[in-house]
């Protein structure tokens, strides 16, 4: 059962309800208004007159509503997605395997992942070689040759039996 508050706030297909557009335009109007007092508070004040005081109090008061307002209404989207990638195409690309097309030199080079060329950084690999992606920095992918990895699986004990090195 939803909150009743809550359902004002928001419609059941997770668009803002009636409360929530209402709260969202009186933001809007928060910030200048209390600029605008903090302007006439201020001049008054220069003029000599007591009542400045409460017209600059009263526009700060209305700036750090807004600002808790802003607060409280953007704390949803500091909550983790539950689609972490989804605008980060080159951190999809982790664990595929690719070939290297430009042959990697001095740290960079460029492989070939489907019909895409991207640049990467790992080991001196010459072309034609066929790596890994361990991770992404930015659109540069980090690479590593893929026999490497599959070798480190066959060597590591905790990863099952290994292969024999018999005559």
């Amino acid at each position: 059962m939803r909150h009743p508050l809550r359902q004002r706030l928001w419609a059941r297909d997770g668009d803002p309800g009636m409360i929530a557009w209402a709260i969202a335009s009186i933001s809007l109007v928060l910030p200048v208004a209390g600029l605008f007092l903090c302007i006439i508070g201020g001049a008054q004040v220069i003029r000599g007159s007591g009542s400045g005081w409460a017209w600059l109090v009263l526009g700060a008061v209305l700036i750090v509503l807004d600002l808790i307002i802003d607060f409280v209404w953007a704390r949803s989207s500091l909550f983790e997605s539950d689609v972490p990638h989804l605008n980060r195409r080159a951190d999809q690309l982790a664990d595929r395997r690719g070939v290297v097309v430009e042959a990697i030199e001095g740290g960079r080079g460029k492989i070939r992942l489907g019909d895409t060329l991207w640049v990467a950084e790992g080991p001196d690999l010459p072309a034609g070689t066929t790596v890994r992606i361990t991770s992404a920095k930015a659109t540069v992918l980090v690479v590593e040759p893929a026999e490497r990895s599959a070798s480190l699986a066959i060597e590591n004990p905790s990863s099952g039996p290994q292969e024999s090195k018999g005559t």
